[in-house]
């Protein structure tokens, strides 16, 4: 698990520096813009990684993944869990980001 840790983290200070590269667009790629949802659900989240993403990854790994991330357990990844989930841990990265 740490292994997988620090990849995610290698990922997310990847990301950091891209100059356009920002929460808000991430938001907006995994939300269905015409839905009224409160968030992105984990159909959202499955949907935007095989299809979007081009990624394989089980309905069962994206769940896991989701009540990882869903840290208020409403079902729903909202902007402030969406942000943290690609905020880099290290301070220098994350101040870039913000």
């Amino acid at each position: 698990m740490g292994e997988i840790e620090g990849e995610l983290e290698k990922r997310r200070r990847e990301l950091a520096i891209i100059s356009d590269f920002n929460i808000c667009d991430v938001y907006k790629m995994f939300t269905n813009l015409d839905s009224v949802k409160k968030g992105i659900d984990a159909d959202d989240l499955y949907r935007t990684i095989t299809e979007n993403l081009g990624m394989e990854i089980t309905k069962d790994e994206v769940h896991m993944i989701f009540f990882t991330l869903d840290k208020n357990g409403d079902g729903f990844l909202d902007r402030d869990e969406t942000a943290t989930s690609f905020m880099p841990r290290e301070i220098e990265y994350a101040k870039i980001l913000n």
